[in-house]
């Protein structure tokens, strides 16, 4: 598996508690939407991250990640700017499998991979349609909210679809993401792809209720932290 180092070139919040990184290595780091990666810091300690943005030919050795406050990853939040890392990868499977209409779901950071995979596919010609339906704790947890709908204004095929489970204010849907999966896959259709991120007793709970609507096992694509 490819390694190879990176710097930290970029950092902002994306909301209270998570930040998005930006890393550059000195060569081209091709991958495919949907990936991850594994950093290795100085002091030795490894953390594996989705990559959040597709591949990108004006700037092929950039990269993203979104990092959480309060997990085992922190120390990677105390890297300044022109710190570097040992990267290892890309990997994994969570990556388009088929041309259908496709339902994303995703919880906290779990986002990241899909995100990826969204803007590399609305970058297509198409008129398959898009859901991505993203819980988290209310709206100030929305990672890349106003990103996303935006590109729900300017693409009739994709809908964001966000759920708070602890709305701090008026929110279209309240809860879990389980909640409202069946609709959506219903929608969708009975030719749908489903790829799922995030914990992995939601990404269990999702798998099990799609299954029981009768959604192929080899149509559901999930990876869970």
């Amino acid at each position: 598996m490819p390694s190879f180092s990176a710097e930290l070139v970029a950092r902002q919040p994306l909301s209270p508690r998570v930040d998005s990184l930006v890393l550059e290595a000195a060569e081209p780091f091709p991958r495919q939407a949907g990936q991850y990666v594994r950093l290795t810091l100085s002091e030795g300690s490894s953390h594996a991250f989705s990559v959040a943005a597709p591949f990108d030919q004006r700037a092929p050795g950039r990269f993203e990640i979104a990092v959480a406050r309060g997990t085992t990853a922190g120390p990677v939040l105390d890297l300044q700017l022109g710190d570097r890392v040992e990267v290892t990868g890309p990997s994994g499977a969570l990556v388009w499998k088929a041309e259908a209409p496709a339902l994303l779901v995703a919880t906290g950071t779990g986002i990241s991979p899909l995100r990826a995979i969204l803007l590399e596919q609305l970058a297509h010609s198409s008129s398959l349609p898009l859901t991505l339906l993203f819980g988290c704790r209310d709206a100030s947890e929305e990672l890349w909210g106003v990103e996303l709908r935006r590109l729900q204004a300017e693409h009739p095929r994709f809908r964001y679809l966000p759920t708070h489970s602890q709305p701090s204010g008026p929110a279209d849907r309240v809860g879990r993401v389980q909640a409202y999966l069946p609709e959506q896959a219903r929608l969708l259709g009975p030719s749908l792809r489903v790829y799922l991120c995030g914990h992995t007793p939601m990404v269990n709970d999702c798998t099990a209720l799609l299954l029981d609507r009768g959604v192929p096992a080899e149509h559901i694509h999930g990876e869970s932290y």
